[in-house]
């Protein structure tokens, strides 16, 4: 009987730090970095990914914060460009286009969102990095895009593998949380709610969506799917003008 008081008075003092520990992870605002310890749902992995999932499981949580820049580095802003030009003058062209274009096609992911979210990564420096190890013109973390399939992750800056990996992982979020194809989208698209939920996840990784079920509160995520979205716009105005075959 004495054994038994002291495992019922064992379990009641344990459960306040169970619960404690529980209730602090879900505080407004937290951000979720044990990665090995959250739980992680969705759809099973795109073809060709690698099948062990502790690469993705590793970014799942992640919030990441804005590129750097090594000094003097060309950037380019889309929306210092568009309706500025003086009439007659060449516009500036938009860097890495091609690339940018055709694996958008391949993956049938809309160009004016794949440019979007290169402009909001890097300004289309293929050399910008972030202090979480994101990097190149997508701000490609290595763990997801060896988690996307590519084997060699030395390759990452490099403009075509990073923008492949980059429109692919991006193709997956939307897959996950929006409920339309991911091609050929107008500016209501890109406004409704899960549309934003899959732009948010490319900043604060799916996990963090599927836990606040919509677009964490954080500051660096809410300003990155407000600034997406603008982006998306002024590219389309830019597109407009452009004759894509």
């Amino acid at each position: 009987m004495r054994n038994l008081s002291a495992m019922f008075l064992g379990l009641i003092l344990a459960a306040p730090l169970t619960a404690g520990a529980q209730s602090f992870s879900q505080l407004p605002g937290a951000i979720n970095y044990d990665a090995a310890a959250a739980p992680v749902s969705g759809p099973a992995p795109v073809a060709g990914a690698a099948e062990d999932r502790s690469a993705q499981k590793s970014v799942d949580f992640l919030v990441r914060p804005a590129a750097e820049h090594e000094p003097g580095a060309r950037l380019f802003n889309i929306r210092d460009s568009v309706g500025k030009a003086a009439p007659g003058a060449s516009k500036p062209k938009i860097p890495y286009f091609e690339l940018a274009k055709a694996e958008a096609a391949a993956q049938g992911v809309d160009l004016s969102l794949v440019l979007a979210i290169i402009q909001k990564e890097s300004s289309f420096d293929p050399k910008a990095r972030s202090k979480v190890g994101a990097r190149g013109l997508m701000q490609l973390m290595p763990a997801t895009a060896k988690w996307m399939g590519l084997k060699n992750t030395k390759q990452i800056t490099v403009p075509a593998v990073n923008i492949k990996y980059g429109v692919k992982y991006l193709k997956y979020l939307w897959d996950e949380f929006a409920d339309m194809p991911p091609g050929d989208l107008s500016a209501a698209d890109i406004s409704k709610r899960t549309s934003q939920m899959a732009i948010a996840a490319y900043n604060a990784g799916g996990g963090n969506v599927r836990k606040y079920d919509g677009i964490p509160p954080f500051r660096e995520t809410l300003d990155y799917v407000t600034k997406v979205t603008q982006y998306f716009t002024a590219f389309e105005e830019a597109l407009a003008e452009i004759s894509i075959p």
